[in-house]
């Protein structure tokens, strides 16, 4: 392996697989281009979906999810790994053994934006005890935000505070802000995290943009993230970054009329050659 190869930060998405190019695999993989990493992926479902909606999913065997990580960790160094969909007890159980030693951002998918319990109570219940204690940070949405706390929390800063007593490993939360009023003309996003013996909290706001055009925007900030973290930003800054590069991309993608329904981002518009 040469030198130059060695030097190519690379992140590692294990998730679903979305054929309409906006969430899932195919969102990850646009991320990182767009945050400057290389990025291999590692696919856990296939689904039959659209900008309207989600027709249909099949689960990858878990053996078979197991086998595509070790493929990839024997060969490629891995500076971090975003997890996105992970569709029942089986595949959270294999994946679980395999990240011990890298950055691990987990986006723990269990209901969609529309409320749509998208795994059962099984896959739950794996993901609480076995996906976020091998995690570093999460970046869950209002309703499972709510599952996690095990209920609605009085605060963001509250609910993160929470989960990082509750489980010792994370080093951070992210509760995003985007299920807020929506009158509103910002909204804020909120990073709960440790610095040595200390709990922090930093708050983002940014202009609340009024569009469909939302379809994949929770898998493109958590792979944002993991990637400004792979490319050894401070937890901090990772998520500030993450953030502005979400928000910048909502509204790169406002006016799109890309399918009938929530439109995608359009990740090719973000200027990522200026940023490296």
């Amino acid at each position: 392996m040469s030198a130059e190869t060695q030097n190519i930060t690379t992140v590692l998405s294990v998730a679903g697989s979305d054929p309409s190019g906006g969430a899932g695999i195919q969102a990850d993989l646009k991320t990182f281009m767009a945050a400057g990493v290389y990025g291999a992926a590692v696919i856990t479902a296939l689904t039959a979906q659209n900008t309207r909606g989600v027709d249909g999913a099949m689960a990858v065997s878990a053996a078979f999810v197991e086998q595509q990580i070790k493929s990839v960790f024997s060969d490629i160094r891995v500076d971090a790994v975003k997890l996105g969909m992970l569709p029942n007890k089986e595949v959270c159980e294999k994946i679980a053994g395999h990240l011990a030693g890298h950055t691990t951002v987990c986006d723990p998918v269990m209901v969609s934006t529309s409320g749509h319990r998208l795994i059962d109570d099984a896959a739950v219940e794996a993901l609480i005890t076995q996906i976020l204690p091998a995690s570093d940070y999460i970046t869950p949405n209002r309703a499972e935000l709510e599952i996690l706390y095990g209920s609605a929390p009085p605060d963001p800063e509250t609910a993160g505070r929470d989960l990082l007593e509750r489980f010792a490993n994370l080093k951070g939360v992210v509760i995003k802000g985007g299920h807020g009023p929506q009158d509103a003309d910002q909204i804020t996003d909120t990073f709960v995290y440790r610095r040595n013996s200390s709990v922090m909290t930093k708050s983002e706001p940014h202009p609340y943009v009024r569009t469909r055009n939302t379809h994949g925007t929770g898998c493109t900030f958590s792979s944002a993230l993991a990637a400004y973290l792979a490319r050894k930003q401070d937890p901090a800054q990772a998520f500030s970054s993450a953030v502005s590069l979400t928000a910048e991309l909502i509204g790169l993608s406002a006016n799109h009329g890309i399918g009938g329904g929530h439109g995608p981002l359009l990740h090719h518009r973000f200027p990522y050659s200026t940023r490296q």
